[in-house]
């Protein structure tokens, strides 16, 4: 071939192959950037795991996550949070657009007479010298082999708690659920499972007794009975209730303690008195209160901060089925499960070291 023909022949080769590769890098950058940088790494047979990229932030076990545009919480286990901790559920919750609010105030009650350790609320008239009457044993007294000793039940079985603290509550909130894992029966539950553990033999009647309001300690004494005359060797009989406490202006108190760095209900024992035989039927009424007072000596040797002044008052709450017949609420409806439900824990160890020789 003629060297200036082959000459022009290579330069258009040249060409040719310039223009091809400059086509295919236009075309490789554009379906790069469709792909996403790890293609080219795919392409040329390279994982893209073998590249070295920052970790992404592991997913906390606890803490604040927008979902649907409101804070939610993670919380333990339990449902219990710290005392002081940030991560309250539902802490940084708006009411919901329409419906009326009212402001919740977290506080601690204490007051009354001092007895020893404790408070006693007396407002019986009745002169009765509770320092002797602390010093009285009960006349229960359990063996704790498991042999069923202690009843458990509700009149007001429907009262119910707060499944979030929000600072505030709606003033048409319900505050009676047949939910039971809402309710006093979830708090009765845990009492259960400690004087279990403890050796003693628990029943739980989780009879529904306020369907209707009036009449439910007639209902709650006919549950009584029945379970005195199935179970003889039953001792103690706790009927198990929460309180609630608004003021004038709207406020709900929220009766709280802080117990081993959690937050849970304070709860209060309720003792009967019928000093002048008005009752007619309540002969027995000191024996409760001896047993009322030593358990409230108890709970202030374990746990200081948790119960509330110990009321003492003229009424009698079925407290003559037994010589061992106990009232006791726990917090209030403003109040969360997860507080009462870890007191119910806390108000069982304490049973059972009053209860147990």
């Amino acid at each position: 071939m003629h060297p200036i023909r082959k000459f022009f022949r290579n330069i258009i080769l040249v060409s040719s192959a310039a223009v091809c590769l400059w086509c295919l890098s236009g075309r490789l950058q554009q379906w790069a950037q469709q792909e996403g940088p790890g293609a080219l790494l795919l392409a040329a047979g390279i994982a893209a795991g073998d590249v070295s990229s920052p970790a992404p932030s592991p997913t906390p076990a606890e803490g604040p996550t927008t979902l649907s545009g409101e804070i939610e919480y993670f919380l333990p286990d339990d449902g219990v949070v710290p005392y002081h901790s940030d991560l309250l559920p539902g802490a940084a919750a708006t009411p919901e657009p329409g419906r009326a609010t009212g402001p919740v105030e977290e506080i601690h009650l204490e007051g009354g007479v001092q007895v020893d350790n404790f408070f006693v609320k007396d407002t019986t008239e009745s002169g009765t010298d509770l320092a002797a009457e602390l010093l009285q044993d009960p006349a229960v007294h359990l063996k704790g082999d498991g042999s069923v000793e202690v009843l458990l039940y509700h009149t007001h079985t429907s009262e119910a708690y707060l499944q979030a603290h929000t600072g505030f509550y709606y003033t048409d909130m319900q505050t009676r659920t047949q939910n039971q894992d809402l309710s006093v029966v979830a708090v009765g539950e845990e009492v259960k499972k400690a004087l279990e553990a403890r050796g003693i033999g628990v029943v739980h009647d989780t009879t529904v007794n306020d369907t209707l309001f009036n009449g439910s300690y007639a209902r709650s004494w006919e549950v009584l009975q029945n379970n005195l005359a199935q179970y003889p060797g039953i001792q103690v009989t706790i009927d198990l209730h929460r309180d609630s406490m608004t003021t004038q202006e709207g406020v709900k108190y929220k009766p709280t303690a802080e117990v081993n760095g959690r937050r849970a209900a304070q709860f209060m024992v309720l003792a009967g008195c019928d000093y002048d035989g008005g009752w007619g039927d309540f002969p027995d009424w000191r024996e409760n209160l001896h047993l009322a007072l030593r358990l409230q000596q108890t709970a202030m040797n374990l746990y200081p901060q948790l119960p509330r002044p110990l009321n003492f008052s003229n009424n009698k709450y079925n407290m003559n089925a037994t010589k061992g017949s106990l009232l006791i609420e726990v917090g209030t409806e403003v109040n969360t499960v997860g507080e009462a439900k870890y007191t119910g824990s806390l108000l069982g160890e304490i049973l059972a070291e009053t209860l147990l020789p």
